[in-house]
C-alpha cells in the first residue's frame, strides 16, 4: 500500500511517522509547501519515505502524484481541506482527512460515489474520534437523547497570561473562537456564538478546567438529527475564554482590513501573528483530555455512557498528545480503507464507521498499542 500524506505540520508529520512504521504500508509520499517541514520530517522518518515540496494549488503536478498512490491522508489547515478532498475525488482516490473545513464535505457526495471512492472527513480527534464514540453509543442504544462532548489540548505547565500553547494550526484555533457553533437544543438545530455556554468541570488527573461552546460536532447533527440535545465544548484553563472573547468583541478577529497610515492591515492576521509568539512559550509537554457523555434508552431503560480519554506528551518520541490523538484515528481509518474493510463509497463519516463494532475495536486496539487508552463506563 502506498499512501500520500498532504501537509506535514505538527499532526501531519506524526501521521507520516505512524504510517511508515506500519507493516501494512509499503511506502509513504509526503508533500508540503514548506521545505523546512520536509527536512525535519526526513530526520524523524528514515524509512519508507519520499518527500516532495509541493502545494495542492499546483494541480498538474499534484494529480500526477495522485496517480502513483493508493490513498490519501489530508492534514492541511481547514481553509484548504475541502479543496484537497475535491481534487482527490476527481482522481477517484480514497481519502481520510483531519481538517475542519468551512464547507460541507457532503457537497462531494455524488461525485465521490460516481468515482467509486471513499472520503472520510474530519477524522482527527474532535471531530473524529469523538464522533466514533457517539457512533458506538448509537449502536448500543435504541434512542439517543443527548450528546455532550468536552475536549481540549493544553500545556502541562501553562504560561500566563493565556495559559495556552499552540498544538495545531493557530489559524484554526482562532476560527474555533470566532466561528458560529452548531448545536441541537430541545430538538432544534441552531447556531449560537462561540465561547458561550461557559462553565467549570473537574477532569480526573487534571483538575478544574473551564469549558465553552465551539463548532466541533462535525457531521453529528446531520447523522443524528432526532437527538434532543447535542453540544461540543472546548476545555481550557480557567480565564482563557474571557480573554479570547474580549479580543473578539474589540475586533481583533475581524477580516476586514483597517487602514493604518498608508497601509491596510487585516486585524485577524495581525492577531494570529502576535498570538503565535505568546502561544509558543514554555515547555512543549501537553495533555489531551476528552469526555463524551451520551444519554438515551437501551433495552427500554435509561442509559448514560461515558467515553473518557487522557493522553500525555510522549517524551521518548517528542510527540504532543494533540498530535498523537489526532493522527492515530486518521491512520487507523486509513488502514481500514486501504485493506478494503469499508465497502461503502461516497462520504463516510467517522460515526458511521464506528457503528460497526469490529471497525471501532480495530481503532481502539491501534490506539491502545500506542498507549492511548480510552475508558468506557456505563454510569447507570
Amino acid at each position: 500500500m502506498k499512501i500520500l500524506v498532504v501537509g506535514c505540520g505538527k499532526v501531519g508529520s506524526e501521521i507520516v511517522r505512524d504510517l511508515a512504521g506500519s507493516n501494512e504500508v509499503d511506502s509513504v509520499v509526503a508533500i508540503d509547501a514548506s521545505s523546512q517541514n520536509l527536512k525535519q520530517l526526513r530526520k524523524r522518518v528514515p524509512i519508507k519515505l519520499q518527500t516532495v515540496r509541493l502545494s495542492i494549488l499546483q494541480k498538474t503536478q499534484f494529480h500526477n502524484l495522485l496517480e502513483k498512490v493508493d490513498l490519501v491522508c489530508g492534514a492541511l489547515p481547514g481553509r484548504l481541506g475541502f479543496d484537497l478532498m475535491t481534487e482527490t475525488v476527481k482522481s477517484g482516490k480514497d481519502t481520510v482527512d483531519i481538517s475542519y473545513t468551512p464547507r460541507d464535505a457532503f457537497l462531494l457526495q455524488r461525485r465521490a460515489k460516481d468515482a467509486g471512492c471513499r472520503v472520510v472527513p474530519q477524522c482527527g480527534v474532535a471531530p473524529g474520534f469523538t464522533n466514533m464514540c457517539v457512533g458506538d453509543a448509537s449502536r448500543r442504544m435504541e434512542r439517543m437523547d443527548s450528546v455532550e462532548i468536552f475536549v481540549g489540548g493544553l500545556p502541562e505547565k501553562p504560561q500566563p497570561p493565556l495559559n495556552y500553547r499552540i498544538v495545531f494550526s493557530l489559524e484554526d484555533v482562532v476560527n474555533e473562537y470566532s466561528r458560529p457553533v452548531q448545536v441541537i437544543e430541545e430538538g432544534e438545530r441552531k447556531k449560537v456564538e462561540a465561547l458561550s455556554g461557559r462553565g467549570l468541570t473537574s477532569f480526573p488527573g487534571v483538575g478544574k478546567l473551564e469549558y465553552f461552546l465551539t463548532d466541533g460536532l462535525g457531521s453529528l447533527p446531520k447523522s443524528y438529527p432526532k437527538t434532543r440535545e447535542m453540544h461540543e465544548f472546548t476545555l481550557r484553563y480557567p480565564g482563557h475564554a474571557d480573554m479570547m472573547q474580549t479580543l473578539r468583541i474589540l475586533g481583533f478577529f475581524e477580516r476586514n482590513p483597517v487602514k493604518i497610515g498608508v497601509d491596510e492591515v487585516e486585524p485577524r492576521q495581525l492577531t494570529i501573528e502576535l498570538l503565535r509568539g505568546a502561544m509558543s512559550r514554555g515547555s512543549p509537554e501537553d495533555f489531551l483530555a476528552f469526555r463524551v457523555d451520551v444519554k438515551g434508552l437501551s433495552g427500554g431503560k435509561k442509559t448514560h455512557l461515558r467515553y473518557q480519554l487522557l493522553d500525555h506528551y510522549n517524551r521518548k518520541s517528542e510527540v504532543s498528545a494533540m498530535a498523537r490523538t489526532t493522527a492515530y484515528p486518521c491512520t487507523s481509518v486509513a488502514l481500514l480503507v486501504g485493506a478494503g474493510k469499508i465497502k461503502e463509497t461516497g462520504i463516510v463519516t467517522p460515526e458511521r464507521i464506528a457503528q460497526n463494532p469490529r471497525l471501532f475495536q480495530f481503532v481502539l486496539d491501534r490506539l491502545a498499542e500506542r498507549n492511548v487508552g480510552m475508558k468506557v463506563t456505563n454510569l447507570n
